[in-house]
């Protein structure tokens, strides 16, 4: 069995006819139908269910792209992790993060306590939270607890009971107010982070536990939406972790009702051993947070 052959399987799969997968991965089609007909034979039995117009997995194709898929990361995080080992001589920590907002004042302290340490960030959508192994490409995850179901990673709790805000311009009505119950405002529109993000989904819970229809719910990219709250054409929302990365021309209201609260966690790879830079920057991190809960 060839690793080429593992990528034309793969291809084919995702797109699902012969001729389409052949011109993305500049072949011909007959050329790529006798590759899969000797990856099938080599294996001894059947990967597709053919018909005129398409190709599609069977049940043993289904189990034979999950190893493939694992074959073909596994080696891609090789040739990153070599990569990296050659040109980063500096001490260097990267970062991946399903929120950015939490972290800002963490990351610009350790920067200053630690310039001879560099940082990389990267904010990930949900979808792309690692399912397995972190390493090469990131040393640390940040991200709510409840986003990670996999067994390979340790973690630690940062912010244990971040509540939601209510993310208003001061000239609302609703920003003179101690608290808000989202059950009153179902006429608002409501305007959310773009989907497949941390603070979609706890919008979207909080929406649907207050009752609140989608009808005039719509979702944005960060600056669209920011500048949309300040100029009066919606509300969106934040939380009193996010809020401190926040600009202060933006108005934050305590929500009351539904009752919800986040915790968010630093995880890492267990089956790795923390590099020294890695090491102090999980112990700052912890103390960080420690100091600011005080």
């Amino acid at each position: 069995m060839e690793f080429l052959q593992l990528t034309y399987f793969k291809t084919v799969a995702e797109y699902g006819k012969i001729v389409t997968a052949a011109e993305a991965l500049y072949i011909t089609p007959p050329a790529l139908s006798a590759s899969i007909s000797r990856l099938e034979k080599e294996l001894g039995m059947k990967l597709f269910v053919r018909t005129n117009n398409s190709i599609s997995l069977n049940a043993q194709g289904e189990i034979f792209l999950r190893y493939a898929n694992q074959i073909l990361s596994s080696v891609d995080n090789a040739k990153l992790e070599l990569e990296q080992s050659i040109h980063e001589k500096e001490p260097h920590i990267r970062l991946a993060m399903t929120l950015s907002h939490p972290w800002i004042n963490l990351l610009s302290a350790f920067s200053q306590d630690y310039p001879h340490i560099t940082l990389s960030n990267t904010t990930l959508k949900l979808s792309q939270v690692p399912k397995s192994n972190l390493y090469p490409r990131y040393n640390f995850l940040f991200t709510e607890e409840r986003t990670v179901q996999s067994t390979h990673f340790d973690s630690i709790p940062l912010v244990v009971g971040d509540k939601p805000l209510l993310m208003v311009s001061p000239s609302n009505p609703l920003a003179r107010l101690p608290y808000v119950d989202l059950r009153d405002l179902k006429n608002e529109t409501f305007l959310l982070n773009v989907a497949d993000t941390s603070l979609n989904e706890m919008a979207r819970t909080l929406l649907s536990m207050a009752g609140i229809p989608a009808t005039n719910v719509y979702e944005y990219s960060y600056m669209v939406r920011r500048r949309m709250v300040l100029n009066g054409q919606g509300i969106s929302f934040s939380t009193v972790v996010s809020a401190h990365g926040e600009d202060t021309d933006l108005c934050f209201v305590p929500i009351a009702f539904p009752f919800f609260r986040q915790t968010h966690r630093i995880f890492w790879d267990k089956d790795r051993k923390l590099s020294p830079e890695g090491e102090a920057f999980l112990e700052y991190a912890k103390d960080y947070f420690s100091v600011s809960e005080q």
